[in-house]
């Protein structure tokens, strides 16, 4: 959505807008390539706890890993760290003439910077402040969160609004977090859709698969809340129980700690034939406009994915677990859902997704009917747009 907004001709013309980010150089990369129109950038140097977690498993061996982690958050690490970004991004705000400020967080806590970035706006005399959740906010069954807990009752009240991607999300929020339900709204995410630029026949040739293959594409990172090891597991069902059936091609985009895990038992159950690890596809939609069918597994933190927005927009067919807001996405007469982790009935929803095509174009083509209804970039943008304008007006500027 950052993007969005960043490249909105509307938004530029609307609004003095500015943009502060983490500064470090994958962050710069991507900025550079997908943000047409730039407003004055702010890099900051700010410090997380997380990059430690990083160092550590990157550093000692597996068996020190988790006391070293424990030790940072003994020590507090995480709540000085909260103190610095305040005092850094208080600086930094009140050097600008700032109205609205709008804060992007993927789950919560998330980053704990942009916690920060509340109590530094609210120094600053900023009062107007916008807080995005974008995953399934934590509670506080863990250790690690229980000292979170006042500080989740300040940063509450000091919010002008809060928003999610979904209305899952946004009914989390209010019983995990508490958060008053007049104070949070959900606005489904929007994308741009991206050109096509090779046929199915060129990406099958390219990676060099089988073109009469009926192929089945999953893209997301190989970890454990994606749910491969599901969809490997169904694809062995099937051809226990099945064994009349040609089993799909599933080509999985993505890469990530589970691969090596994932690999070995896709060779250990003999399903090496339909299953091909591609790593990194770098203009992904041909690789969704090649496949016949898209699936994600996902098990668990996830709200509103982009890739079934992509698939969408396409015409594809999708087969999505029922988990946080991919109901929102895709209603069952626009794809096919199944319970988080069932193997079972994901095998199911293949089988009918491989011998009905008429099924196949139904569920395309009413997927790309709800996408247009939904999730345009421009239906998103004209809801936060409409919100912006309602919080400055309703504080008299």
């Amino acid at each position: 959505m950052l993007a969005l907004f960043l490249n909105d001709a509307q938004f530029h013309t609307s609004f003095d807008m500015g943009f502060s980010y983490r500064d470090n150089i994958r962050y710069r990369e991507g900025l550079s390539k997908r943000v047409k129109i730039s407003p004055a950038y702010s890099p900051i140097r700010i410090f997380d706890h997380y990059n430690l977690y990083n160092y550590i498993d990157k550093t000692f061996f597996p068996p020190l890993q988790k006391p070293m982690k424990i030790l940072i958050n003994l020590l507090l690490i995480k709540y000085l760290f909260l103190i610095m970004n305040t005092v850094i991004l208080y600086r930094h705000f009140s050097q600008c003439d700032i109205d609205l400020i709008h804060i992007n967080n993927g789950g919560y806590p998330g980053a704990y910077s942009t916690i920060s970035a509340v109590f530094a706006a609210r120094l600053a005399g900023i009062n107007r402040v916008i807080y995005v959740i974008n995953n399934i906010p934590a509670g506080y069954h863990s250790p690690e969160r229980w000292l979170d807990y006042p500080i989740d009752r300040v940063l509450i009240s000091l919010v002008t609004q809060f928003v999610t991607g979904s209305d899952f999300t946004r009914k989390k929020a209010i019983q995990i977090l508490k958060i008053p339900s007049d104070k949070i709204i959900f606005i489904h995410n929007g994308i741009v859709p991206r050109p096509v630029t090779e046929t199915r026949s060129q990406v099958l040739s390219r990676l060099e698969l089988p073109d009469k293959s009926f192929i089945i594409s999953v893209i997301a990172n190989l970890e454990e809340r994606k749910g491969h090891i599901y969809l490997f597991k169904a694809l062995q069902y099937l051809k226990e129980t099945h064994p009349e059936i040609v089993l799909p091609l599933c080509l999985i985009e993505g890469t990530g700690p589970l691969e090596t895990q994932l690999k070995k038992y896709v060779q250990d159950m003999n399903i090496s034939s339909h299953v091909v690890f591609l790593a990194h596809e770098e203009h992904i939609y041909n690789l969704l406009n090649a496949s016949d069918c898209i699936i994600l597994p996902s098990i668990k933190d996830e709200d509103l994915p982009n890739v079934i927005l992509e698939a969408m927009q396409l015409g594809k067919p999708i087969i999505a677990s029922s988990l946080a807001g991919i109901p929102e996405e895709i209603e069952t007469n626009s794809g096919i859902l199944f319970p988080p982790g069932d193997s079972r009935e994901l095998a199911e929803g293949i089988m009918r997704m491989i011998s009905d095509e008429s099924l196949r174009i139904t569920l395309g083509k009413n997927a790309k009917n709800r996408f247009n209804e939904k999730f345009t970039h421009e239906k998103a943008l004209k809801n936060y747009f409409t919100l912006y304008l309602d919080l400055l007006e309703d504080h008299g500027s």
